[in-house]
């Protein structure tokens, strides 16, 4: 179950540039054993990529479905920390430091390739909506994980009044829009449009 790992929400708009070309990360396992695992990493493409995700809204905030982390400004950089190494006990974490995310590891900002709220139980207030990404990009069979991201546009509730404000009032502070679902499609399109089919992992 794709989750951002830890540290992956710390908003430094100086590092922020958007022109960065997409670069493979680097691994030490084989192209079988990742092609095995449903990972790929991708190849050098121009400009960004765009994908859907789903957030925790609490106290006017954005937060990671999977981890205490907020996302406090529109843009963010992924970074492996220790801390993740206590998550699922350890497994599937590299333990050396690395760049982030890394093909061996879990790390990095996710998105999926088609829009829909990722929630679990117990949970109230969800929103989804579309994240454009550059730097470092590794594939899965049903999203990616980058190295640079940036909100592009939440998702207006439809069932929730007080949380539709929530939304709009989270939007506002980021400055982007809030669009009905119907339309998240059209936006992760003109922020760089999903990553090609011919470059995910067989």
């Amino acid at each position: 179950m794709p989750h951002d790992a830890a540290g992956t929400c710390a908003d430094d708009r100086r590092r922020a540039g958007r022109g960065s070309r997409h670069r493979a990360g680097a691994g030490s396992r084989s192209a079988a054993a990742r092609a095995a695992a449903g990972v790929s990493a991708a190849p050098d493409l121009a400009g960004t990529i765009a994908g859907f995700r789903s957030w925790r809204v609490a106290n006017g905030k954005l937060l990671s479905p999977y981890i205490p982390c907020r996302w406090e400004g529109r843009v963010i950089h992924a970074q492996c920390f220790d801390a993740n190494r206590v998550l699922q006990q350890g497994r599937g974490w590299l333990a050396a430091p690395h760049a982030s995310p890394h093909p061996d590891c879990q790390c990095g900002v996710y998105a999926y390739d088609r829009p829909g709220l990722r929630s679990y139980f117990g949970e109230v207030w969800w929103c989804e909506g579309v994240i454009a990404a550059w730097g470092r990009v590794v594939v899965h069979a049903d999203g990616w994980r980058a190295e640079h991201a940036r909100v592009e546009a939440l998702a207006l509730p439809s069932d929730d009044p007080r949380l539709a404000e929530a939304v709009e009032e989270i939007a506002a502070r980021l400055e982007v829009p809030v669009v009905e679902r119907s339309s998240l499609w059209e936006v992760a399109e003109e922020a760089g449009g999903l990553v090609p089919e011919a470059l995910r992992p067989a």
